[in-house]
């Protein structure tokens, strides 16, 4: 699945898990149950008044059906214009979120949000692992430990294509392309063989 990469890339500047969770989800699935999951990050996250949570919610139902629609759209062309198109929409749903977030959250609130990317990214990143993977409890440990490294180089990485205005489908995977394969080779380390190659398949499905 070529969106898997990028929209994992995206997740590192999005609200949350949303991109990442929408993405890993199948079409039939429920996006309330998604924005629902980037809502309850934020409001422990950022201890949201009982006035925000609903709006935070609205905003994180409309980009996580936006984001769905992309994916069922453009998934399956693995043309170049496809990709572009992916890019472009995927960036624009992700800045018109954090748009809308910064509305209601405090200066505070969003100074806060903003410092904790590589944080969500990284717990985001393990949970899901956790699940397809069964992974040990040792083995949660040392992933959390290396996604949470490689999140931190990902977001910074990510930062100079995004801030460009125009980041095109090509700049974000190079721009992503190291920091991802030095995780890689350090979860290689603390994957099982089985563990893996199923990683490895299901990146690429």
């Amino acid at each position: 699945m070529k969106a898997m990469t990028l929209v994992a890339a995206l997740a590192a500047v999005s609200t949350s898990a949303a991109a990442q969770a929408t993405a890993a989800s199948s079409a039939a699935s429920n996006v309330e149950k998604v924005a629902q999951y980037s809502t309850d990050q934020l409001k422990s996250e950022l201890n949201l008044t009982a006035d925000q949570v609903p709006k935070v919610q609205k905003v994180n139902v409309a980009t996580a059906k936006s984001l769905q629609h992309l994916i069922d759209k453009y998934d399956a062309d693995t043309s170049a214009q496809a990709a572009s198109a992916l890019t472009k929409g995927l960036v624009a749903a992700v800045r018109t979120n954090q748009t809308e977030l910064k509305k209601i959250l405090t200066p505070a609130q969003w100074t806060q949000h903003q410092g904790n990317k590589a944080q969500r990214l990284a717990m985001s990143q393990t949970e899901v692992m956790a699940s397809n993977l069964d992974l040990s409890r040792e083995q949660i440990l040392d992933v959390q430990r290396i996604n949470m490294d490689g999140a931190s180089k990902l977001v910074a990485a990510l930062d100079k294509p995004m801030a460009s205005g125009k980041p095109t489908h090509t700049a974000l995977l190079e721009a992503a392309k190291p920091a991802i394969d030095a995780r890689d080779a350090e979860l290689q380390k603390v994957l099982t063989v089985e563990q893996w190659k199923h990683m490895q398949t299901t990146r690429k499905a």
